[in-house]
Parts: C-alpha cells; structure tokens; sequence
C-alpha cells in the first residue's frame, strides 16, 4: 500500500536561484559533480521496473527515469508531458530534478524548503523542481523525493 505523507526535515540555507523562464534549471547551489554522480546511478540503478531515456520534455542534458510500458499505472497524473509517455523523474546536470508526485507530498517539498512548483504548474504541468543534493546527507532526503515519485507512477509501495 502507498503512503501518502512524509516527513522531511527542512532544509538549511537558503533557496538556491531559479531561472524564471523555461527551461527552469536551478543556477546556484548546485550538486557537487562526486554528489550528482552518486545520486544519479542510485537513480538509474535503484529501481528495477524503470530505465533510463532521454526526456522528453527537458533540456537534451537531462536523463529522464521512465516507467516500464508493462508495469501497471498507479495515477494517470503521475507522468510528464508529452502524453501518452512514462517520464515521471528527470534529472540536470545541475543535480536538480523534477518529478511528479502527490499533492501531499508537493505541499511538503515547498514547506520544507526543498523545491518549487513548475513555473507551468499553473497550465496544466504538474511538476515539482526538486533543489539539488549539496551533500551525501541531502542524497538520502531527496531520495525519498524521487521514491514518493514512483510510487505515486505505480501505485506500489517502494520495496527494493
């Protein structure tokens, strides 16, 4: 069964800087290049009923996580435009993501401090941007993040 909250901690610092046109990218604070590594293999590796493509709706640069065509859909809004795709997670190479989860869990990213609604959200794009791990510490919290993610695309607790 999903649960539907957590409890993040709340982020220390201050909110990184945000490009305020498309594509939003996250300009400051960005991922360690040892940080953005290790937090992007978990991803790719971590999860045996997703693959690694290119986005779809992102920058070249960034690597979408994509939910196997014969697994089962756990929300028909858990995935990124274009329709009709499997995207629910893309990464930057700045480290930060977005992702597509829960209301619940989208109220809680913003109120703790670790991430902004798309700057589309308004027009039909539900997508959080998640800041950017600064640290091994901030991997295992946005970690989290991304299983919510998944289990919001599948409907399946996260058990790997």
């Amino acid at each position: 069964m999903q649960t539907t909250s957590f409890n993040l901690p709340k982020r220390q610092g201050d909110s990184p800087e945000i490009g305020q046109v498309p594509p939003q990218l996250q300009f400051s604070d960005k991922s360690p290049r040892d940080i953005y590594q290790k937090f992007h293999d978990w991803m790719f590796s971590s999860f045996s009923k997703v693959r690694k493509e290119p986005t779809r709706i992102s920058v070249s640069t960034s690597t979408a996580m994509w939910l196997d065509e014969n697994e089962d859909v756990g929300h028909i809004d858990a995935f990124m435009p274009p329709s009709g795709g499997r995207e629910f997670t893309h990464i930057h190479l700045d480290g930060s993501f977005h992702t597509v989860v829960g209301t619940d869990i989208e109220n809680e990213i913003i109120e703790k401090k670790w991430g902004v609604r798309h700057m589309y959200y308004d027009k039909g794009v539900k997508e959080v941007l998640v800041y950017a791990p600064r640290n091994e510490e901030e991997i295992e919290i946005v970690k989290t993040i991304v299983i919510k993610s998944y289990e919001y695309a599948t409907g399946k607790e996260y058990n790997e």
